[in-house]
């Protein structure tokens, strides 16, 4: 059984992702968010920078979610269960949205998520060759330098803007009579 704490120590443990979770005794939520926490970081850091945009989602709903837990009444907050954020069979229906509802939708974004990471790879390589070989100014070897850095970047963003949009409109259109 969890008991309540401290809202000065839940303050403090809040700040880190999962953590507030786990003073609190919720264990298992606090691992399912501080575990999906550091996965961003780590997957960002590997693959694709921008994704550490995720990171604050999460550390803001663990923040909440923790003072949130620690102000409901005494009987609400005894009656929560502690379960992990997402289960096994969650993830299995995930799979079945992403490659069987929206199979063109998904291909597209790992083919783009594959290219942008090949090129961030190769990008050095073709700036070697362009200043050595093929002599270029430094001058316009710094303007393709910085577009082509930024040109990966700003066709995720492009598409996150246009997933929201979508997703507006659809809710939009359920909403409608």
């Amino acid at each position: 059984m969890t008991k309540k704490k401290s809202k000065f120590f839940t303050f403090c443990c809040s700040l880190i992702p999962g953590a507030g979770e786990m003073y609190l005794g919720f264990l298992k939520q606090g691992i399912s968010i501080m575990t999906t926490f550091f996965l961003i970081f780590v997957v960002a850091g590997i693959l694709f920078p921008p994704l550490i945009s995720f990171g604050a989602v999460v550390w803001f709903y663990s923040f909440f979610h923790t003072h949130n837990l620690n102000s409901l009444p005494d009987d609400e907050f005894y009656a929560i269960q502690d379960d992990f954020l997402i289960h096994v069979y969650q993830i299995a229906a995930i799979k079945h949205i992403l490659l069987e509802r929206y199979r063109k939708a998904t291909a597209i974004v790992l083919i783009l998520l594959g290219l942008s990471i090949i090129w961030n790879n190769i990008h050095d390589f073709f700036m070697y060759i362009a200043s050595d070989v093929l002599n270029i100014s430094w001058g316009i070897l710094n303007i393709f330098s910085w577009f082509s850095r930024l040109l990966p970047q700003s066709i995720v963003a492009l598409l996150i803007i246009l997933s929201g949009i979508y997703l507006i409109r659809n809710k939009r259109k359920e909403l409608e009579p």
